[in-house]
């Protein structure tokens, strides 16, 4: 039976499902891409690990999230069938607003085969947009769009399955699984009675997703509860990293650099090489089996 595709579109706050309706010409054409994006997503990751927002996934892994909520949006097309969802139009891309095309997988019954969709991917007939046939380019007469030429995701019951957390959360509102320090607990790191900000404004500017992301997690640690600021620097000292005392305060500098590898080693990313003794950081703070 010829598989239905849906697209997922964002009204207001809101995730809909629409029916995407595909020609019988194409149809074994699209089931064939998405059969080829599955197997290549799935190529050599035999390890699933729970995402926490603290790293990123070696080559054989895959992150994993589990959101019943969200998923419930996906597993109810199995439920409901393609009848029960509203055809896709495109004529209006503005009222459109989809986030992602998906269908069902063949190989593995209940998954979802996820793309996430970009704003660059429409074709529209108005301008003047080119198509090429018969060794001629033409102009583009029907509204339209392209697939991405890989998978953003699996859904498996309740788990979301991905390699990038950037690119799922530009198809869904899953930022709540990715915690960050808000302004107020940055400026109450700042102020911390441990640290002597070199320059607040340099500091500031630093504050990324990644550095806030550090600073969530050295927060969470208790590191700077349990350490008094020798103890903090003598570990420093012991895998390469120099830290400077002012005033008996650990010393934040105005580099971006430098400040991201000293939050980096006060949460724990940070570890010294056993054969070439050098210092390095890391994305992964897996503890070793």
């Amino acid at each position: 039976m010829p598989r239905t595709f849906f697209a997922i579109c964002r009204m207001g706050a809101e995730n809909v499902v629409r029916r995407i309706p595909v020609r019988i010409a194409v149809q074994g054409e699209l089931e064939q891409l998405f059969d080829a994006q599955e197997a290549t997503f799935l190529a050599g990751r035999d390890e699933e690990v729970v995402f926490d927002g603290d790293w990123k996934p070696d080559g054989n892994q895959l992150l994993v999230v589990n959101d019943p909520d969200l998923a419930s949006l996906f597993s109810a097309t199995f439920e409901n069938g393609p009848a029960a969802y509203d055809q896709l139009d495109v004529t209006n891309y503005d009222e459109a607003r989809i986030k992602g095309v998906f269908t069902h997988s063949a190989t593995q019954q209940g998954r979802v085969l996820l793309q996430r969709f970009q704003t660059s991917q429409y074709l529209q007939k108005s301008g003047l947009t080119l198509i090429f046939s018969n060794n001629q380019f033409g102009k583009l007469s029907e509204h339209g769009f392209a697939l991405d030429a890989r998978l953003t995701a699996l859904v498996e019951e309740d788990d979301f399955k991905f390699v990038s957390f950037r690119n799922l959360r530009t198809i869904l509102t899953i930022q709540h699984h990715f915690e960050q320090a808000t302004e107020a607990e940055v400026t109450e790191f700042r102020e911390n009675e441990r640290f002597h900000v070199e320059n607040a404004a340099l500091f500031d500017a630093a504050m990324d997703e990644r550095s806030r992301k550090l600073i969530r997690g050295i927060r969470r640690s208790g590191v700077l509860e349990e350490h008094g600021v020798e103890a903090i620097r003598e570990r420093a000292g012991s895998v390469g990293l120099n830290i400077d005392v002012q005033e008996g305060r650990l010393v934040l500098p105005g580099d971006k650099r430098r400040l991201k590898t000293i939050l980096s080693f006060l949460e724990e990313s940070v570890y010294k090489g056993v054969f070439s003794d050098e210092t390095f950081e890391t994305n992964s703070k897996r503890p070793v089996q």
